[in-house]
């Protein structure tokens, strides 16, 4: 079970317009500046993000919001929570067609 609070799927932009202090400090902290800009910020990759001290899944939601707002995106996302899901879902299909063949069934595949 995990207590952390999910990302927040779209924060409403004109909260999102300045960085909360938290992930403002993690960004100057991993850019060693004491100011940071949005073009900076979107030059960094988004594993360079992720291994930031002090930067989790919450924070790096709130960064893409911060730096969608200001027409920035950020680079090398990777593949989203619906592949992982459709990836697991084709496998547990497999094992269930497996399942059938293995005692004696004919499963057949609709194209």
């Amino acid at each position: 079970m995990n207590d952390c609070p999910s990302p927040p799927e779209n924060p409403d932009p004109a909260a999102v317009a300045q960085l909360p202090t938290r992930q403002r400090n993690a960004l100057r902290l991993l850019l060693d500046k004491p100011s940071i800009s949005p073009e900076e910020i979107a030059r960094l990759d988004y594993r360079a993000l992720e291994r930031a001290p002090g930067v989790g899944k919450t924070s790096i939601a709130i960064i893409r919001a911060w730096l969608n707002a200001h027409g920035y995106e950020l680079s090398g996302l990777p593949a989203g929570a619906s592949s992982l899901r459709e990836r697991q879902r084709k496998r547990k299909l497999e094992r269930a067609i497996d399942y059938l063949r293995w005692h004696g069934y004919e499963v057949r595949r609709a194209r």
